[in-house]
């Protein structure tokens, strides 16, 4: 074999395509693509090894397009400029299979988003990184978002029992190797793929048992055996602990998740509950938090993993409010709910000479006021005495806002 076994039983339809079950049913959307002949733009946006190249490419090969793989680390912007040279000469469409979209750099962004937007190519875009935190929002809207679950242990093990029909291997495998593999790689079909390579490979004419396994799959897989489709279980796990002020359980999930390598999910889940769960008790560790994330990636794995465990205990061990996070979200709502009223005139933009003909006037420079601070309506007139903003009885909230009481007071 001169390719990757996971290169050569790569599916050529959706109909091979193994879980996903939520994106192929009879009507949605890429079936209906395909049934209409209709080309969008997508996002398919998942963690490593469940298929979104394979998506994507089996997506293209049943919609009869021409299709390239472009990778955004790897390839160089002159390749971009001639893959759009190629479409422009195309009566059927053409797809840009972009892999690891969210790492496309500006440069590369200004060459595709004019021919994205006007149809001479479309992208059938793949991340591991939540697209709504890390894709340039001038794509993103420029496509429809798909999330890939993480495959479970049956998955793995129906898809390499369907898989390997097609092909002849050169060591017997049985059906209790399989469910070990599928048992221990983490959802990860790429992986499960991999391994069996490996033992075709170097073991020629052997029949697989357990301690061959065992020397073939490194602890890697091991440690992260029993995931599987609890992955987002994991980081909520992860996040509740934390909120609850438990180290102990808080430093266990963090142990699982840096086995797995996951260093980007954690620094993105430490960052949210620090500001939604620790806030205004204590906003300097917010900022610590931050510090923290960006050192550990410096460093990487698994050196980040002691700067990770005084982090977490530390914002275990320290007092906790969610009054900045419940004052956001009820201000949405209200918006939400169309509670887009006027603003007051008097705080309305005046910097311009005719802003007083408009009765723009009467704003108060809180500066030239003792304690910079003098009373006077922000909220519009709907919502004058509405109260986003409740206190929390923590040490540091509670003396801010006695100070706030004690001005108004002067005032």
């Amino acid at each position: 074999m001169n390719k990757p076994l996971a290169e050569l039983l790569r599916p050529k339809s959706i109909r091979d395509i193994i879980g996903q079950q939520h994106l192929f049913n009879e009507n949605s959307v890429m079936n209906r693509m395909i049934k209409n002949h209709a080309l969008y733009s997508l996002i398919f946006y998942g963690v490593p090894g469940i298929g979104k190249t394979s998506i994507a490419l089996a997506l293209a090969n049943d919609l009869k397009v021409p299709h390239i793989i472009y990778n955004a680390v790897v390839d160089k912007k002159e390749q971009l400029v001639s893959i759009i040279d190629l479409a422009k000469k195309s009566d059927d469409g053409y797809v840009i299979i972009l892999e690891e979209v969210h790492r496309l750099n500006r440069d590369k962004q200004d060459i595709l988003l004019p021919y994205l937007e006007n149809g001479t190519v479309y992208v059938f875009a793949t991340t591991t990184e939540n697209p709504y935190f890390t894709i340039n929002p001038a794509i993103r809207s420029r496509c429809q978002i798909f999330e890939l679950l993480p495959l479970s242990k049956e998955d793995i093990y129906e898809g390499l029992k369907k898989r390997l029909k097609d092909i002849k291997l050169n060591v017997k495998i049985n059906d209790e190797i399989l469910q070990r593999i599928a048992d221990q790689t983490n959802g990860d079909l790429r992986a499960a793929l991999n391994i069996i390579d490996m033992l075709n490979t170097l073991y020629v004419n052997d029949k697989i048992n357990l301690d061959t396994l065992k020397d073939v799959m490194q602890q890697s897989y091991l440690v992260s055996a029993d995931y599987g489709d609890e992955y987002y279980d994991l980081k909520s796990a992860f996040h509740k602990s934390l909120r609850g002020s438990d180290a102990n359980a808080a430093i266990y999930y963090l142990a699982r998740l840096l086995a797995m390598g996951d260093l980007e999910s954690i620094c993105r889940r430490m960052i949210a509950m620090a500001y939604e769960d620790i806030g205004l008790a204590n906003p300097q560790l917010c900022s610590r938090v931050i510090l923290a994330c960006n050192v550990a990636k410096e460093v990487g794995i698994p050196e980040a993993k002691q700067i990770f465990a005084n982090i977490v205990i530390e914002m275990c061990l320290s007092p906790k409010s969610n009054s900045g996070y419940l004052a956001i979200m009820e201000a949405l709502q209200d918006v939400k709910k169309g509670k887009a009223y006027n603003i007051p005139k008097h705080i309305k933009d005046q910097s311009y000479a005719s802003a007083s003909k408009l009765g723009r006037t009467g704003y108060k420079y809180p500066h030239d006021y003792k304690n910079v601070y003098v009373k006077q309506q922000y909220l519009p007139n709907e919502l004058k005495d509405r109260q986003y903003y409740k206190p929390k009885e923590n040490p540091i909230e509670k003396k801010l806002n006695e100070y706030l009481e004690k001005i108004k007071k002067e005032d």
